[in-house]
């Protein structure tokens, strides 16, 4: 295992653990949420997307199922699940991901800046950043749930 995933996968841990009390475990295959499997429920999933510029190139996602989300925004927001919006989902994930990223930043060559996190959400959706290319993905169980961080590098 290289020294990046190592430290992708103890940030996930962290960030998942320290703020929401969920303990993540790194999954051994390396997996992508399929939209096509015929069960409409586990095909919608949430991506949160934040852009890194500057001496390194690139973004971090962090995408989840639905149900992962919604309970992250609870635990999060301290929210009954009949109360949680659209926008508590998107604000969850969306400070999960900044958070990632920002960490990971931290790791990248100086000097590095930190966007806005993007969320975006549905069955069938592709996210492309322009000129890049995956540089690491890792899975992970929360529970039943999957979450997959990908870095990826603008060439």
């Amino acid at each position: 295992m290289s020294q990046l995933e190592e430290s992708i996968q103890g940030i996930v841990s962290t960030v998942w653990q320290s703020v929401l009390g969920i303990e993540v475990e790194p999954e051994e295959s390396v997996a992508a949420f399929s939209h096509h499997d015929g069960d409409a429920s586990a095909a919608h999933t949430y991506a949160g997307v934040v852009q890194i510029s500057g001496a390194w190139d690139g973004a971090v996602t962090v995408q989840c199922s639905a149900h992962a989300a919604r309970q992250a925004a609870q635990i999060m927001f301290g929210l009954a699940d009949e109360n949680v919006s659209l926008s508590d989902l998107q604000d969850a994930l969306g400070e999960l991901t900044n958070m990632t990223g920002g960490n990971i930043k931290a790791l990248l060559p100086e000097t590095c800046y930190l966007g806005l996190p993007v969320v975006v959400e549905g069955a069938d959706y592709r996210f492309r950043l322009p000129g890049s290319a995956p540089v690491r993905r890792s899975t992970f169980k929360a529970g039943d749930e999957l979450i997959v961080v990908t870095l990826l590098e603008r060439a």
